[in-house]
Protein backbone atom coordinates (compact mmCIF):
# COMPACT_ATOMS: atom_id res chain seq x y z
CA UNK A 1 0.00 0.00 0.00
CA UNK A 2 2.99 2.32 0.50
CA UNK A 3 3.72 2.06 -3.23
CA UNK A 4 0.10 2.86 -4.04
CA UNK A 5 0.20 5.96 -1.85
CA UNK A 6 3.48 7.09 -3.39
CA UNK A 7 1.99 6.66 -6.88
CA UNK A 8 -0.57 9.34 -5.97
CA UNK A 9 2.18 11.81 -6.87
CA UNK A 10 1.19 11.17 -10.48
CA UNK A 11 -2.40 12.12 -9.71
CA UNK A 12 -1.17 15.27 -7.99
CA UNK A 13 0.76 16.18 -11.13
CA UNK A 14 -2.36 15.72 -13.25
CA UNK A 15 -4.43 17.86 -10.85
CA UNK A 16 -1.76 20.57 -10.83
CA UNK A 17 -1.57 20.67 -14.62
CA UNK A 18 -5.36 20.88 -14.86
CA UNK A 19 -5.43 23.78 -12.43
CA UNK A 20 -2.59 25.68 -14.09
CA UNK A 21 -4.10 25.31 -17.56
CA UNK A 22 -7.66 26.02 -16.39
CA UNK A 23 -9.05 22.68 -17.56
CA UNK A 24 -11.38 22.39 -14.54
CA UNK A 25 -10.75 18.66 -14.30
CA UNK A 26 -9.45 18.68 -10.73
CA UNK A 27 -12.70 17.56 -9.12
CA UNK A 28 -13.30 14.82 -11.67
CA UNK A 29 -9.75 13.52 -11.37
CA UNK A 30 -9.86 13.42 -7.57
CA UNK A 31 -13.32 11.85 -7.49
CA UNK A 32 -12.31 9.29 -10.11
CA UNK A 33 -9.16 8.47 -8.18
CA UNK A 34 -11.10 7.87 -4.96
CA UNK A 35 -13.73 5.80 -6.74
CA UNK A 36 -11.08 3.71 -8.49
CA UNK A 37 -9.36 3.01 -5.16
CA UNK A 38 -12.59 2.08 -3.39
CA UNK A 39 -13.94 -0.04 -6.24
CA UNK A 40 -10.71 -1.93 -6.87
CA UNK A 41 -10.12 -2.62 -3.18
CA UNK A 42 -13.70 -3.85 -2.82
CA UNK A 43 -13.45 -6.14 -5.84
CA UNK A 44 -10.12 -7.41 -4.54
CA UNK A 45 -11.66 -8.58 -1.27
CA UNK A 46 -14.68 -9.97 -3.11
CA UNK A 47 -12.50 -11.97 -5.51
CA UNK A 48 -10.50 -13.39 -2.64
CA UNK A 49 -13.76 -14.54 -1.08
CA UNK A 50 -15.05 -16.12 -4.30
CA UNK A 51 -11.72 -17.75 -5.17
CA UNK A 52 -11.62 -19.41 -1.77
CA UNK A 53 -15.13 -20.84 -2.16
CA UNK A 54 -14.64 -22.29 -5.68
CA UNK A 55 -18.37 -22.09 -6.43
CA UNK A 56 -19.35 -21.51 -10.05
CA UNK A 57 -22.85 -20.28 -9.16
CA UNK A 58 -21.33 -17.31 -7.34
CA UNK A 59 -19.16 -16.62 -10.37
CA UNK A 60 -22.23 -16.62 -12.61
CA UNK A 61 -24.06 -14.22 -10.29
CA UNK A 62 -21.07 -11.87 -10.31
CA UNK A 63 -20.87 -11.97 -14.11
CA UNK A 64 -24.58 -11.21 -14.42
CA UNK A 65 -24.16 -8.21 -12.10
CA UNK A 66 -21.22 -7.00 -14.17
CA UNK A 67 -23.27 -7.31 -17.38
CA UNK A 68 -26.13 -5.37 -15.77
CA UNK A 69 -23.75 -2.57 -14.77
CA UNK A 70 -22.36 -2.54 -18.31
CA UNK A 71 -25.88 -2.35 -19.72
CA UNK A 72 -26.77 0.54 -17.43
CA UNK A 73 -23.60 2.41 -18.38
CA UNK A 74 -24.03 1.93 -22.11
CA UNK A 75 -27.77 2.70 -22.12
CA UNK A 76 -27.05 6.24 -20.89
CA UNK A 77 -25.91 7.04 -24.42
CA UNK A 78 -29.49 6.72 -25.68
CA UNK A 79 -31.59 8.42 -23.01
CA UNK A 80 -34.52 9.07 -25.35
CA UNK A 81 -35.05 5.42 -26.30
CA UNK A 82 -37.48 3.17 -24.47
CA UNK A 83 -36.13 -0.21 -23.41
CA UNK A 84 -32.55 0.95 -23.85
CA UNK A 85 -31.32 -0.76 -20.67
CA UNK A 86 -32.70 -4.16 -21.65
CA UNK A 87 -31.31 -3.86 -25.17
CA UNK A 88 -27.84 -2.84 -24.02
CA UNK A 89 -27.75 -5.54 -21.37
CA UNK A 90 -28.81 -8.25 -23.81
CA UNK A 91 -26.22 -7.15 -26.39
CA UNK A 92 -23.37 -7.07 -23.87
CA UNK A 93 -24.47 -10.36 -22.32
CA UNK A 94 -24.69 -12.05 -25.71
CA UNK A 95 -21.20 -10.94 -26.72
CA UNK A 96 -19.74 -11.94 -23.36
CA UNK A 97 -21.34 -15.32 -22.77
CA UNK A 98 -21.11 -16.42 -26.41
CA UNK A 99 -17.35 -15.92 -26.54
CA UNK A 100 -16.65 -17.25 -23.06
CA UNK A 101 -18.88 -20.26 -23.72
CA UNK A 102 -17.03 -21.05 -26.93
CA UNK A 103 -13.62 -20.80 -25.26
CA UNK A 104 -14.79 -23.07 -22.45
CA UNK A 105 -16.32 -25.52 -24.92
CA UNK A 106 -13.06 -25.69 -26.89
CA UNK A 107 -11.14 -26.32 -23.68
CA UNK A 108 -9.05 -23.17 -24.10
CA UNK A 109 -9.90 -21.74 -20.68
CA UNK A 110 -10.79 -23.52 -17.46
CA UNK A 111 -13.98 -22.97 -15.49
CA UNK A 112 -12.13 -21.83 -12.38
CA UNK A 113 -13.12 -18.43 -10.92
CA UNK A 114 -9.61 -16.99 -11.18
CA UNK A 115 -9.75 -17.46 -14.96
CA UNK A 116 -13.41 -16.75 -15.71
CA UNK A 117 -13.84 -13.53 -13.74
CA UNK A 118 -10.86 -11.55 -15.10
CA UNK A 119 -11.53 -12.66 -18.67
CA UNK A 120 -15.23 -11.84 -18.34
CA UNK A 121 -14.37 -8.45 -16.86
CA UNK A 122 -12.20 -7.52 -19.85
CA UNK A 123 -14.84 -8.81 -22.26
CA UNK A 124 -17.71 -6.95 -20.61
CA UNK A 125 -15.70 -3.75 -20.41
CA UNK A 126 -14.83 -3.80 -24.10
CA UNK A 127 -18.35 -4.81 -25.11
CA UNK A 128 -19.74 -1.92 -23.07
CA UNK A 129 -17.45 0.59 -24.77
CA UNK A 130 -18.29 -0.64 -28.27
CA UNK A 131 -22.02 -0.60 -27.49
CA UNK A 132 -21.76 2.98 -26.23
CA UNK A 133 -19.91 4.03 -29.38
CA UNK A 134 -22.42 2.21 -31.58
CA UNK A 135 -25.35 3.93 -29.88
CA UNK A 136 -23.84 7.38 -30.29
CA UNK A 137 -22.84 6.82 -33.91
CA UNK A 138 -26.20 5.27 -34.78
CA UNK A 139 -28.05 8.37 -33.65
CA UNK A 140 -25.66 10.76 -35.36
CA UNK A 141 -25.79 8.79 -38.62
CA UNK A 142 -29.59 8.74 -38.63
CA UNK A 143 -29.67 12.47 -37.94
CA UNK A 144 -27.22 13.36 -40.69
CA UNK A 145 -28.63 10.88 -43.22
CA UNK A 146 -32.31 11.28 -42.45
CA UNK A 147 -32.94 12.52 -46.00
CA UNK A 148 -31.33 9.45 -47.54
CA UNK A 149 -33.24 7.11 -45.26
CA UNK A 150 -36.59 8.78 -45.96
CA UNK A 151 -35.89 8.76 -49.70
CA UNK A 152 -35.24 5.01 -49.56
CA UNK A 153 -38.46 4.50 -47.59
CA UNK A 154 -40.39 6.57 -50.15
CA UNK A 155 -39.08 4.30 -52.91
CA UNK A 156 -40.51 1.25 -51.15
CA UNK A 157 -37.62 0.08 -49.00
CA UNK A 158 -38.34 -1.37 -45.59
CA UNK A 159 -36.88 0.27 -42.51
CA UNK A 160 -34.25 -2.47 -42.30
CA UNK A 161 -33.21 -1.96 -45.90
CA UNK A 162 -33.15 1.82 -45.61
CA UNK A 163 -31.02 1.72 -42.47
CA UNK A 164 -28.44 -0.82 -43.60
CA UNK A 165 -25.77 1.78 -44.39
CA UNK A 166 -26.46 3.49 -41.05
CA UNK A 167 -25.98 0.23 -39.15
CA UNK A 168 -22.77 -0.56 -41.00
CA UNK A 169 -21.35 2.90 -40.31
CA UNK A 170 -22.23 2.71 -36.61
CA UNK A 171 -20.72 -0.74 -36.08
CA UNK A 172 -17.60 0.10 -38.05
CA UNK A 173 -17.07 3.25 -35.98
CA UNK A 174 -17.59 1.34 -32.75
CA UNK A 175 -14.99 -1.25 -33.74
CA UNK A 176 -12.31 1.21 -34.87
CA UNK A 177 -10.52 1.55 -31.47
CA UNK A 178 -10.27 -2.22 -31.00
CA UNK A 179 -9.22 -2.87 -34.60
CA UNK A 180 -6.54 -0.18 -34.32
CA UNK A 181 -5.31 -1.83 -31.13
CA UNK A 182 -4.95 -5.12 -33.01
CA UNK A 183 -2.75 -3.38 -35.57
CA UNK A 184 -0.33 -1.86 -33.05
CA UNK A 185 -0.30 -4.47 -30.28
CA UNK A 186 3.22 -5.73 -29.71
CA UNK A 187 4.73 -2.82 -31.65
CA UNK A 188 3.94 0.28 -29.62
CA UNK A 189 1.54 -1.15 -27.04
CA UNK A 190 1.85 -3.99 -24.54
CA UNK A 191 -1.68 -4.93 -23.38
CA UNK A 192 -2.55 -5.18 -19.71
CA UNK A 193 -2.78 -8.96 -19.39
CA UNK A 194 0.56 -9.52 -21.08
CA UNK A 195 2.25 -6.78 -19.07
CA UNK A 196 0.79 -8.08 -15.81
CA UNK A 197 1.99 -11.62 -16.47
CA UNK A 198 5.50 -10.48 -17.35
CA UNK A 199 5.67 -8.30 -14.24
CA UNK A 200 4.50 -11.30 -12.21
CA UNK A 201 7.43 -13.37 -13.55
CA UNK A 202 5.83 -15.33 -16.40
CA UNK A 203 7.81 -16.15 -19.51
CA UNK A 204 7.21 -13.58 -22.29
CA UNK A 205 6.05 -16.20 -24.82
CA UNK A 206 3.54 -17.62 -22.34
CA UNK A 207 2.23 -14.11 -21.71
CA UNK A 208 1.97 -13.50 -25.46
CA UNK A 209 -0.07 -16.67 -26.01
CA UNK A 210 -2.57 -15.70 -23.31
CA UNK A 211 -2.77 -12.15 -24.69
CA UNK A 212 -3.51 -13.40 -28.20
CA UNK A 213 -6.40 -15.50 -26.92
CA UNK A 214 -7.73 -12.48 -25.03
CA UNK A 215 -7.46 -10.18 -28.04
CA UNK A 216 -9.31 -12.64 -30.27
CA UNK A 217 -11.99 -13.00 -27.60
CA UNK A 218 -12.40 -9.24 -27.24
CA UNK A 219 -12.78 -8.70 -31.00
CA UNK A 220 -15.49 -11.34 -31.32
CA UNK A 221 -17.38 -10.19 -28.23
CA UNK A 222 -17.22 -6.51 -29.22
CA UNK A 223 -18.46 -7.16 -32.75
CA UNK A 224 -21.30 -9.41 -31.56
CA UNK A 225 -22.35 -6.85 -28.94
CA UNK A 226 -22.15 -3.76 -31.17
CA UNK A 227 -23.93 -5.43 -34.09
CA UNK A 228 -26.63 -6.78 -31.78
CA UNK A 229 -27.31 -3.43 -30.17
CA UNK A 230 -27.39 -1.67 -33.54
CA UNK A 231 -29.88 -4.16 -34.98
CA UNK A 232 -32.10 -3.96 -31.89
CA UNK A 233 -31.97 -0.19 -31.43
CA UNK A 234 -32.54 0.72 -35.08
CA UNK A 235 -36.10 -0.58 -34.79
CA UNK A 236 -36.82 2.06 -32.17
CA UNK A 237 -36.25 4.79 -34.72
CA UNK A 238 -38.99 3.54 -37.04
CA UNK A 239 -42.73 3.03 -36.64
CA UNK A 240 -44.49 -0.20 -37.54
CA UNK A 241 -45.39 1.43 -40.85
CA UNK A 242 -41.69 1.90 -41.64
CA UNK A 243 -41.66 5.64 -41.01
CA UNK A 244 -38.60 7.34 -39.57
CA UNK A 245 -39.28 8.71 -36.08
CA UNK A 246 -38.46 12.37 -35.60
CA UNK A 247 -35.11 12.51 -33.81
Amino acid sequence: MVDVVLALVLVAIAVALSRVKGLNLERDILLGTLRAFAQLMAIGYLLNFIFDLHRLELVFVLLVVMVLIGGQTSSRRAKSLRGRFLIATCAIGLGTFATLGLLIGLGIIATQPRYLIPLAGMTIGNATRTCSLALERLRSELTSRAGEVEAALALGATSSQAAQHVIRAAVRAAMVPLVDTLKIVGLIQFPGAMTGMILAGAQPLDAVKIQLIIMYMLVAAALIASLSIALLVIRKYFTRDHQLVVL
